[in-house]
């Protein structure tokens, strides 16, 4: 299966998913019961819920967008539902398909991973937006994370190192 030839967003995500998941789609801007908040979109897996939130560099900026996302999850968490959000700097391919769905299928895309055409760095992002991205980094299959790096090595050749890495995260490109 052939997906987009740009990027991933919350709509191409969303579309592939509603595709794959057709039978147990449960669409886009889903609430979850107990909280007046919405979740980009939802499906089942055959034994539970499970809501996706396409994170945008929004989620990575802003300590407070953080700290509705947390409560999101919890609240999600306490109704059973598994959480999936998915970095607006991670492209859907069948290895993120597998990383963050279980489901096997070839995705193809032409776009790499990593900070490639935003302006939206690390060096922007909160201090909790760091944390954030440097568990989410760490957890990614090694040839997203390594894809995700050698774009910051990129970004950092074009731009300056101050502007794309805040000191915390610079070992990522130490030779």
């Amino acid at each position: 299966m052939r997906i987009a030839k740009n990027y991933t967003t919350q709509t191409t995500l969303a579309s592939t998913l509603a595709e794959i998941f057709r039978d147990s789609w449960k669409g886009d801007e889903i609430v979850v019961p107990g909280s007046r908040r919405r979740w980009d979109m939802a499906y089942s897996d055959g034994t539970q819920i499970v809501v996706v939130e396409y994170d945008g560099d929004e989620h990575y900026r802003h300590s407070i967008k953080i700290k509705v996302d947390q409560e999101k999850d919890m609240a999600a968490a306490t109704e059973g539902y598994r959480v999936v959000r998915f970095p607006y700097w991670v492209q859907l391919d069948t290895s993120t398909l597998w990383h963050y769905f279980k489901v096997e299928r070839n995705l193809h895309t032409d776009f790499p991973h990593g900070f490639i055409t935003t302006k939206h760095f690390p060096a922007s992002f909160c201090e909790l937006g760091i944390e954030r991205f440097r568990t989410e980094l760490a957890s990614l299959p090694h040839p997203v994370s390594s894809a995700v790096v050698d774009s910051l090595r990129a970004r950092t050749e074009e731009h300056g190192l101050q502007y794309v890495l805040p000191s915390t995260l610079r070992y990522l490109i130490a030779a």
